[in-house]
């Protein structure tokens, strides 16, 4: 955990460059489809700028959704456990099928990103997670944001998540926030005592909270810097892939393949190569 005596000295430095993080680049220009993709883009941007996440209804269908939902069986199968018996991840998983670059470079979610961030970006991470029926007595859920400062999420739902699912809740219009350097890291991010007591001392701030649930093939974006949660209980389990694109920073390590990169077009190229730390493979 961070020392809060120390942060007072590396807070200012830790917000300067958190400010400049997110200022947008003036000659920025990746365009991913026609004007009419841009267009389509526009009010999904101007809502994920406002609230920090918005939702797109069962955006994939048919086949789409079944590939990704057969991929990421194979992809989750024989996994070790995540952090409870109860969750299942896989972090390293685009070169077991094509199916997931074609997600992830989705003209529509390349334009909404590129909308958000308006500087150059690329997928930073990725997750397949499979969160199994939890008594809430085992549950380790907390209100928190992710400790990287400005980071964009597409998480899709490969099957329906009800209302009393295990969804995710997310505290709209918490995104824009700037964080000592205290509690911008570790176990210092957790805000789950602050939000319960902010939730019986401010009349509506429950209104704010989003459900993210829906029918399947339903996408949401969000910006982790924002609070969330993921509700634990009985219900059923849920099933997600999740794709981290990423500005200058927090570039993680994926395998991606030679071949895919090649069939691609050359702003959809730069998405996969601004990552540093990509693990070519043939």
């Amino acid at each position: 955990m961070a020392n809060p005596v120390v942060s007072l000295l590396k807070t200012p430095w830790h917000i300067a460059s958190e400010y400049y993080h997110r200022m947008p680049q003036r000659d920025f220009d990746w365009s991913f489809g026609d004007a009419s993709v841009r267009r389509r883009a526009d009010p999904y941007v101007a809502a994920l700028r406002r609230d920090g996440i918005v939702m797109l209804p069962a955006f994939f269908q048919g086949e789409m959704l079944e590939g990704l939902r057969a991929g990421f069986e194979r992809v989750i199968a024989n996994m070790p456990h995540r952090c409870t018996p109860d969750a299942l991840q896989n972090t390293d998983f685009m070169t077991e099928d094509e199916v997931f670059m074609r997600a992830a470079l989705d003209d529509l979610m390349l334009e909404i990103v590129a909308g958000y961030y308006r500087k150059p970006f690329a997928i930073g991470n990725m997750a397949a997670d499979r969160i199994l029926p939890t008594p809430v007595s085992r549950a380790h859920a907390k209100w928190h944001h992710d400790t990287r400062g400005r980071q964009l999420h597409m998480m899709i739902l490969l099957h329906d998540v009800s209302a009393n699912g295990q969804r995710m809740s997310y505290l709209a219009r918490s995104h824009d926030r700037y964080y000592t350097h205290f509690r911008a890291h570790a176990e210092s991010a957790c805000f789950e005592e602050d939000m319960q007591r902010a939730l019986l001392e401010q009349p509506g701030l429950a209104d704010r909270i989003v459900e993210v649930t829906g029918a399947a093939g339903t996408v949401a974006f969000f910006d982790a810097n924002g609070l969330h949660t993921v509700n634990r209980n009985e219900v059923a389990k849920r099933d997600t892939l999740r794709f981290y694109y990423v500005s200058y920073r927090h570039f993680k390590k994926f395998s991606f393949r030679r071949a895919h990169l090649a069939s691609l077009p050359p702003q959809k190229r730069k998405v996969i190569t601004f990552n540093p730390k990509v693990d070519w493979v043939d």
